[in-house]
């Protein structure tokens, strides 16, 4: 993914979502997600999809809500959430955003269907948003001796992901039983470099080519295997 085309996708994501007000972050980055991704292997040992659950931050919900009518308990109307999800997923799905998740088989990158399941969900105790989809694959692909890598990033680094909670990673379907998975970490940051980020603004487009450089790499891989 190139740099302008990733930019680009986070700012058709802010919009939609409206997350940020003027000076609402200082630092970078500017959300925090705590991912769990489940990946669907079909009846022949393909991978045929992508589930992800993805909740975002308490600063996230401030704003995401702000001005949005209520009820009692603070609950919202199932109609604004279902607008809310309608509207993310749209800005997500364009080619530049390609939803922040890429597969990849035998060196090439598989393209997905139309997203399903899309939902958002809101948690008023807690202040925090919940966005959960299907990313199914245009055509099952099946891992092969290389095996598949999925890749969960934002190589702009405005989002952070973390897959901490037990089972964050997991593998579902038909087979997923018959074949494994490997989760890998991105690389953790020096202290000069974390300093740097977090003096830059609310702006993909602030990010300077040299710390875009080490933050694309800050990718969240999930490696499958299957005999």
């Amino acid at each position: 993914m190139e740099r302008t085309s990733a930019c680009r996708g986070l700012a058709a994501l802010s919009a939609a979502a409206a997350l940020l007000a003027a000076g609402a972050a200082s630092a970078h980055p500017h959300m925090w997600i705590d991912a769990r991704a489940a990946i669907d292997i079909d009846g022949q040992r393909r991978i045929a999809a992508v589930r992800q659950v993805w909740l975002f931050d308490e600063m996230f919900g401030a704003y995401a809500t702000q001005g949005l009518k209520k009820a009692k308990d603070g609950s919202l109307p199932a109609e604004v959430l279902q607008g809310m999800a309608q509207d993310w997923m749209k800005a997500l799905g364009e080619p530049i955003s390609h939803y922040f998740t890429r597969v990849t088989v035998g060196g090439k990158t598989a393209a997905f269907a139309a997203p399903r399941d899309a939902r958002v969900d809101w948690n008023p105790k807690t202040a925090r948003l919940t966005l959960s989809f299907t990313l199914p694959l245009a055509e099952p692909a099946a891992p092969g001796a290389g095996g598949a890598q999925v890749d969960i990033y934002d190589p702009t680094y405005f989002v952070a992901y973390a897959f901490d909670a037990k089972g964050a990673v997991s593998l579902g379907g038909p087979q997923g039983a018959a074949c494994t998975s490997a989760y890998r970490k991105p690389k953790e940051l020096d202290w000069k470099t974390m300093q740097q980020l977090a003096a830059i603004p609310a702006d993909p487009d602030a990010l300077p080519d040299e710390l875009f450089a080490i933050t694309k790499g800050l990718t969240h891989r999930i490696e499958v295997q299957c005999p």
